[in-house]
């Protein structure tokens, strides 16, 4: 096991709290000084994933629709001023950060990526992961045996040696272009099964109704796989650019927070106990509400970052950074209709969620919910006088994202626009023009109606 942090004194173990002793302990540091007075203002950013790898450098999910397919620079192999044309829309949001991940092979796409963002004004939150090149023979879970239907692997299977090899390589080259990464995050959604299969299924997951369940001793195997890794990856990131940020994977279910708890407390083959949340400056977190009303969206984000922050250790010095946030995203996955598309009345047939019945928040369209988000949940949260959340990052997924759906069956938007019918966006741009929305980047990037 390395040892992140030569010549500590070890922390003494803690024994295992239940929610709610977590979260008085934290009211308790917060009443003692340990709440962060004037918080620096909060930064945003955009996440458009995989720019980093040139086969993803796709039109959105409906090609007719999409403008990008009628230029020169989308014949295969050619995706250079598709990236250019990408970045300066995402330039115009006027973000503060891009966030984007290393690919798996040659570096030069992702040292050009760096260019890009650094030479329009943002900085970059780099994510990076295992390759399968990182694993010794056997280590890998086929489709069968896993039940993922890409197969995975064990992060506590990981080969380092060969790991920190591969990522070196790729920050030597973003060094040797005289570029550098201003910020890491250190695995995506590594508190899912099918990225790492040290964590639970989500099967078990929904079998214990999304609340925390593992034993002391299953917690122990997905930290002895994640805090190795975790070191492994600060030590060479503070190689090659040591002044960069450096934060845990984005947290992908508010019910496994307790996993980043444990790492404040890794017992070592030889009983040594290791703090591990002391080799980072902040806490990953993705967020994708509900938003059939506003006022769901702001009771579930809400109780989400609460409950994280009653886990995550000194949360006073290392906040949450909100890597991936969607008001409407959720929709995809959780079998509901589309969110966004209904009228001021709550019938089919516009482009806003629903009012809720107690009248707290009006029907409204994303760029409304998207300001809500930013003002009632996290900045309500970062001010509380009485249990301040420190959340300073909140980045929004996605660029350009959208698709045909049956969900998006009475989406009938405000603007004008050529997007076939079924068609919905979670994006910030309309794919039949390439134009922003209107007031979806604005809003997006904090800015006050």
């Amino acid at each position: 096991m390395i040892d992140p942090i030569p010549h500590l004194d070890p922390t003494k173990p803690w024994a295992w709290q239940t929610m709610a002793r977590a979260a008085l302990r934290a009211l308790a540091v917060l009443a003692t000084g340990g709440a962060v007075a004037a918080a620096a203002p909060l930064e945003f950013g955009v996440d458009r994933s995989n720019m980093g790898t040139q086969w993803t450098l796709a039109w959105p999910q409906e090609p007719k629709a999409s403008p990008f397919m009628a230029a020169d620079y989308n014949k295969p192999g050619d995706f250079e001023a598709r990236r250019v044309a990408v970045m300066d829309g995402i330039a115009r949001v006027h973000a503060q950060w891009f966030r984007d991940g290393f690919g798996k092979g040659s570096s030069d796409l992702f040292v050009d990526l760096v260019k890009l963002v650094h030479a329009r004004g943002m900085k970059i939150l780099a994510v990076f992961g295992a390759a399968a090149s990182d694993y010794p023979p056997g280590a890998y879970l086929d489709k069968e045996e896993s039940g993922c239907q890409w197969g995975t692997y064990p992060l506590s299977k990981i080969n380092l040696a060969a790991y920190q090899k591969r990522v070196e390589a790729q920050f030597a080259a973003v060094r040797a272009a005289g570029e550098s990464v201003d910020a890491f995050e250190i695995g995506n959604e590594l508190d899912l099964y099918c990225n790492d299969a040290d964590s639970p299924t989500g099967a078990e997951w929904a079998k214990h109704q999304w609340k925390w369940f593992l034993s002391d001793t299953q917690v122990q195997t997905f930290v002895r796989g994640y805090a190795p890794y975790l070191a492994a990856s600060v030590a060479s990131i503070h190689k090659f650019f040591p002044q960069a940020q450096i934060i845990t994977y984005g947290n992908s279910m508010p019910a496994s927070a307790p996993l980043m708890e444990a790492l404040a407390s890794v017992r070592g083959a030889d009983g040594k106990v290791t703090d591990y949340t002391r080799l980072v400056d902040g806490y990953g977190s993705h967020l994708y509400p509900t938003s059939t009303t506003t006022s769901n969206m702001v009771q579930d984000a809400t109780n989400s970052l609460r409950y994280e922050a009653a886990h995550y250790p000194h949360m006073s010095q290392k906040p949450i950074w909100i890597t991936e946030w969607n008001p409407a995203g959720s929709s995809w996955w959780n079998g509901q209709p589309w969110y966004f598309q209904y009228d001021a009345h709550g019938q089919p047939g516009g482009d806003l969620n629903k009012a809720d019945d107690h009248g707290v928040y009006k029907a409204m369209d994303r760029a409304g919910a998207i300001r809500v988000f930013n003002q009632d949940v996290v900045e309500t949260l970062r001010s509380s006088a009485t249990a301040p959340v420190n959340v300073s990052h909140v980045f929004y997924y996605s660029y350009d994202s959208g698709g045909p759906s049956p969900k998006c069956a009475h989406v009938k938007y405000s603007w004008p626009t050529s997007l076939p019918p079924t068609f919905c966006i979670d994006g910030m741009i309309d794919p039949s023009t390439g134009d922003l929305l209107p007031g979806v980047a604005a809003a997006v990037a904090g800015t006050p109606r």
